[in-house]
C-alpha cells in the first residue's frame, strides 16, 4: 500500500526512514534523505542523528519555507543539514518541547554494538492530532523503551548493515509497547537490488548502503495474536 490512515493522520513512507506525517493543517518528515517528486512543503522537520542516510541538507532544501521548523538532537546535525539554522531547535533525551503544532519529546535510541552510541542520536515521541507516534531513530531494544507511556504508532528500523538491529528484537519491543499501528522502516525493499561494496562506497549517500534487504512482511507472524496492526508501505521516493 502505499499510505495507511489512522483517525485523521496519514503516513507515507519514502524510503530509508523518511517518513511524511500527513496530519490536519500539518505536514511533517523524519530523516528525509530521499524525497518523492513534487513533495509537499514542511511544516515540521526532525532529524535523530548525523549519519548521511539520515540527516543530508539536499533533502531540507525542496521541503522549506521560512515558515518550517526544524528539531535535532545536535545543533551541529541541524546546521550540517539546514545550515541556515533560523527556526531550528535542539531536542535532548527527556526533554519535551512545543513545534509548530506539535509535542515532541526526545528519547534515548542506541544499539549494543555497531554504529549507534548512546548519546550520539535520539527518537521522537510525537504528540501530534490527538496520537502519539514514536519514530525510534536507529535503535535495537532497549530498556529505555518502558518508560514510553501509551504509543498510538511505532515507525521503528527493521535492519541495519551492522546487523546490529534485528528484526525479531525489534517485533519483541512492539509487543511489550503494544502500539495501534507499526510502521517499518530502514530496510531495502526486496524488489532493489544491493549496492556493492568497495571502498569508495563506505563515503556514499546511497542509503541502501547503510542498510540490508529484509522482508518486512514477516511482522504480521511474528506479532500473531497482539492485535497490533503492522502497515508494510510501498517506498514512494525516488533513487537519485
Amino acid at each position: 500500500m502505499d499510505s495507511i490512515t489512522l483517525d485523521k493522520i496519514k503516513y507515507e513512507w519514502l524510503g530509508q526512514s523518511c517518513v511524511r506525517v500527513l496530519a490536519p493543517g500539518t505536514v511533517l518528515y523524519t530523516d528525509p534523505v530521499i524525497l518523492d517528486e513534487n513533495p509537499p512543503e514542511a511544516d515540521l522537520i526532525l532529524i535523530t542523528h548525523h549519519h548521511v542516510d539520515h540527516c543530508l541538507p539536499e533533502f531540507i532544501t525542496p521541503i522549506r519555507n521560512e515558515k518550517t521548523k526544524l528539531a535535532a538532537f545536535h545543533e551541529s546535525y541541524v546546521k550540517y543539514c539546514a545550515q541556515d539554522i533560523k527556526g531550528v531547535r535542539t531536542v535532548k533525551v527527556g526533554q519535551t518541547i512545543e513545534l509548530a503544532v506539535a509535542m515532541i519529546t526526545g528519547t534515548e535510541a542506541y544499539t549494543k554494538r555497531g554504529f549507534h552510541i548512546k548519546g550520539e542520536g535520539c527518537g521522537f515521541l510525537i504528540e501530534l492530532s490527538g496520537q502519539r507516534i514514536y519514530f525510534s531513530g536507529d535503535t535495537s531494544r532497549i530498556p529505555e523503551m518502558s518508560g514510553l507511556g501509551k504509543v498510538d504508532v511505532a515507525i521503528m528500523p527493521i535492519a541495519d548493515n551492522a546487523y546490529a538491529i534485528d528484526m525479531k528484537d525489534i517485533a519483541e519491543a512492539v509487543r511489550e509497547m503494544n502500539p495501534r499501528l507499526f510502521i517499518p522502516v530502514h530496510y531495502t525493499p526486496a524488489d532493489e537490488s544491493e549496492p556493492k561494496i568497495t571502498g569508495e562506497m563506505f563515503f556514499s549517500k546511497d542509503p541502501s548502503f547503510f542498510t540490508k534487504k529484509e522482508d518486512p512482511g514477516k511482522f504480521a507472524s511474528l506479532l500473531e495474536g497482539s492485535g497490533v496492526k503492522v502497515a508494510v508501505l510501498r517506498k514512494l521516493g525516488i533513487k537519485k
